[in-house]
């Protein structure tokens, strides 16, 4: 059997630019992270998500728009971004983690 795939560039269709969509991505993941109750910045591992960090974090962060704008103007290619998305998602888990005792 024979896979197919159909792709759509008419009006109104918006074919998505990969790094946009992984700056958006990371925004995301990121405003996870500073939302979470134990999240503490001294404890992330990452050098290269620290330094995209913002300083700024709570439960009511709401600074998505200056962050997608600093990482966008950022140009951070493609690997970059994979690897912070990467470590954000590791650092969500390992908080969600119970506390080794």
């Amino acid at each position: 059997m024979r896979r197919s795939s159909v792709t759509w560039a008419g009006h109104g269709a918006a074919i998505p630019d990969v790094e946009t969509s992984g700056v958006d991505t990371l925004v995301v993941h990121i405003g996870k992270l500073l939302r979470h109750p134990a999240f503490r910045r001294d404890s992330v591992v990452s050098p290269l998500l620290l330094r995209h960090l913002p300083y700024d974090a709570a439960y009511d962060w709401s600074g998505e728009a200056a962050l997608r704008a600093r990482l966008a103007a950022a140009g951070l290619d493609a690997a970059s971004l994979d690897h912070l998305i990467r470590n954000v998602q590791a650092e969500v888990l390992r908080l969600r983690r119970p506390a080794d005792v």
